[in-house]
């Protein structure tokens, strides 16, 4: 005999299963959820370090490449240096965001950042890697002092009416640290070659010449954004100016005083690399006093 089946406790079950199965399944959606938040929060925990890692591993694949030793990782280097980099904005994001509350860490890490990003952008069109040489490790030990101590997060409040006049200095401290990279390993190349030192280091660098010209394209784009960032600044300029406004009104414009001086001697007179890299030195110091030192002094 055949016993015909219940549609109706057939359904019934089909609806109990179907109605299981999505909570099932938004429960398991909420497990994965929940597990990838706690992954995210742990990798930003622990961002310092990834990005101190892979910019001391940077440091050490260019000492390689540029002592002759290994000559076959430059892909890689190229590839990390942008994980770096995205790495690293992340992590000066996080830690500067929102951008109202500017602390002497906020603002030396945007710097950081913006050198950084200068700096792999401007290598894609010039050989400027050796400049890694020394902003790789600069990097690395600026996170590994982040790591280890404790820093004031009380800084100066900024108005939005100034994000120009922010972007503008950024960019020209960005370049100008640039230049001032290039001008210190073309004094010491200069300075190797006069006591005739020659080194798989010192060899592996662009002509003297190159890196002369890449240091005034350097200083001169910088120059015009450093100019711009002075001016957009001016409207802003009241009677009562506190002690960190007047310090960075000051030493800018020795910087900028000094740069100019540099620009003009060497288009009009000429001037001869070892003296225009010590200068550039000389006029990124007060640069750097302008907004990092009066930045530190105030925190």
């Amino acid at each position: 005999m055949i016993i015909a089946p219940d549609f109706k406790k057939t359904q019934t079950f089909y609806i109990k299963t179907e109605k299981y199965s999505y909570k099932g399944y938004f429960l398991y959606i909420i497990i994965i959820s929940d597990y990838l938040c706690t992954i995210v929060l742990l990798k930003m925990l622990y961002l310092p370090y990834i990005v101190g890692i892979i910019y001391f591993a940077l440091s050490v694949f260019l000492i390689k490449i540029y002592t002759g030793r290994d000559e076959n990782i430059s892909t890689a280097v190229s590839y990390l240096k942008i994980i770096g980099l995205v790495l690293f904005g992340i992590f000066v994001f996080k830690l500067a965001y929102p951008i109202t509350n500017f602390t002497f860490l906020n603002v030396y890490f945007l710097t950081l950042f913006i050198i950084n990003l200068f700096f792999i952008s401007l290598s894609l069109f010039r050989p400027i890697d050796y400049i890694g040489l020394l902003l790789n490790p600069i990097v690395f030990i600026s996170l590994l002092i982040f790591i280890i101590f404790d820093f004031s997060i009380i800084g100066s409040q900024v108005e939005r009416e100034l994000y120009i006049h922010i972007i503008f200095s950024l960019s020209s401290y960005g370049l100008l640290a640039l230049a001032g990279m290039q001008a210190f390993i073309l004094r010491y190349q200069i300075n190797n070659i006069k006591n005739i030192n020659h080194s798989s280091l010192l060899n592996s660098f662009p002509s003297i010449e190159e890196m002369g010209r890449i240091m005034y394209n350097l200083i001169f784009i910088g120059f015009i954004l450093l100019t711009l960032s002075l001016l957009s600044g001016v409207p802003y300029i009241s009677s009562n100016l506190g002690y960190e406004i007047e310090q960075k009104i000051i030493f800018s414009l020795v910087a900028w005083f000094t740069f100019l001086y540099l620009i003009l001697k060497k288009s009009n007179y000429g001037i001869n690399d070892i003296a225009a890299a010590n200068m550039t030195i000389g006029g990124l110091i007060f640069l750097l006093l302008a907004y990092l030192g009066t930045k530190f002094l105030v925190s």
